[in-house]
């Protein structure tokens, strides 16, 4: 499966035995429309429409992040994948830790230890 934002969703669709039409009807949008994100022709939608799709698709958690993760790529300007926009915007010290590490220029090897930490620190 290639992997963009447009080939998930249809894969994803046609696994639950949706066609592009009744898919497209029960999450309130037009065919033509989800036929152009499907296609790469246009980015995804908004997350309102995002979320309905997920929950219509009954992603499991680890779909759901690749989900969003897609979508947000799908989207010419900088994006970050709506799942993470309100957890990020509810705790303010996300944002202060961010610029603390840019600031830094923290690297993958300080970030992958801070979730392994993380990891480590749920079992």
């Amino acid at each position: 499966m290639k992997n963009t934002f447009g080939a998930f969703i249809s894969s994803k669709r046609m696994e639950k035995s949706f066609s592009l039409r009744q898919f497209a009807d029960t999450i309130k949008i037009s065919p033509e429309y989800l036929s152009k994100i499907e296609n790469c022709e246009r980015p995804a939608p908004s997350a309102d429409i995002l979320i309905r799709m997920s929950n219509k698709l009954l992603l499991s958690e680890t779909e759901k992040e690749v989900f969003f993760d897609l979508a947000a790529k799908s989207k010419s300007d900088s994006s970050i994948a709506v799942d993470l926009i309100d957890y990020i915007n509810k705790n303010p010290t996300i944002h202060k830790t961010l610029r603390i590490a840019k600031r830094c220029n923290a690297t993958d090897e300080d970030w992958q230890k801070f979730a392994d930490y993380l990891v480590e620190k749920n079992l």
